[in-house]
């Protein structure tokens, strides 16, 4: 009897073990699972934030090099050529020669101003970042493009931040330009709470599905990067009835 005792004994105390060995097991089992989750979601920010950084110096080396072109071929050009007029007047003592070099110098400060409102839109500056995309938006209008405002609610952003969202609007029209064959684009904002809503629309043909599924277009990826500057969350989708459509959400309003 006193033998059956410890034999049972022995049993349960193997048998405890083994559920604290398979307990043990399947804690380090999950929290191994656990980390690799980690690792894989980490790996994926990573890629991403990679994707979107070179997405950034690819829009600015090309913005550089068309500024540079513009410089070398308009702005150079017009200089190189006032200057021969000047050596004209200069050699010949002809005051007549100065009206034509006064004329390229016209060309060259227009062309300047062009290039400089570009970089940083002067209106922007001036009136505002409403103004600037209605400026924006009437420039871009013609009679088979209508772009309106539907709803203004004025976003609490300071002048950097107002830049980038003027810059994604201009992204999207440009998309919107290029691909959509589009007839008519809107913009609202409106606020609910504590968040922001801009809300941009075009009745064309609407985003490629891998490209909503993946957003890797260099256009979307310029448009989520400059989203996140103003801590603007950007949602791409499409209509029903057609057409793209891009919510950008800030949850947080930006002192």
């Amino acid at each position: 009897m006193e033998g059956k005792v410890i034999l049972l004994v022995i049993i349960g105390t193997i048998g405890v073990m083994l559920m604290a060995f398979s307990v043990v097991f399947f804690v380090l089992l999950y929290r191994r699972k656990v980390l690799e989750n980690k690792l894989e979601m980490q790996s994926v920010k990573t890629k991403h934030q990679e994707e979107m950084l070179s997405a950034t110096l690819k829009s600015q080396e090309e913005e550089r090099n068309r500024l540079g072109t513009e410089l070398h071929d308009g702005v150079g050009a017009m200089l190189s050529s006032i200057k021969l007029n000047l050596q004209v007047v200069n050699k010949n003592n002809d005051l007549g020669q100065l009206k034509p070099a006064l004329g390229h110098l016209d060309e060259t400060i227009t062309q300047v101003r062009n290039i400089s409102h570009q970089m940083m839109p002067i209106i922007l500056k001036k009136y505002g970042v409403k103004r600037a995309i209605e400026d924006l938006f009437e420039k871009t209008s013609n009679s088979s493009l209508n772009l309106s405002i539907t709803q203004w609610e004025e976003p609490d952003l300071d002048g950097e931040h107002a830049l980038m969202l003027y810059r994604i609007v201009q992204e999207l029209v440009n998309n919107s330009l290029k691909h959509a064959e589009a007839t008519f684009i809107e913009l609202s904002i409106k606020k609910e709470g504590v968040k922001t809503i801009i809300s941009y629309s075009d009745n064309g043909n609407g985003f490629p599905e891998n490209v909503i599924k993946n957003s890797d277009g260099i256009g979307l990826l310029n448009v989520k990067n400059r989203a996140q500057t103003i801590g603007a969350k950007p949602i791409f989708y499409n209509h029903e009835k057609g057409g793209a459509k891009v919510d950008l959400v800030i949850d947080t309003l930006i002192d």
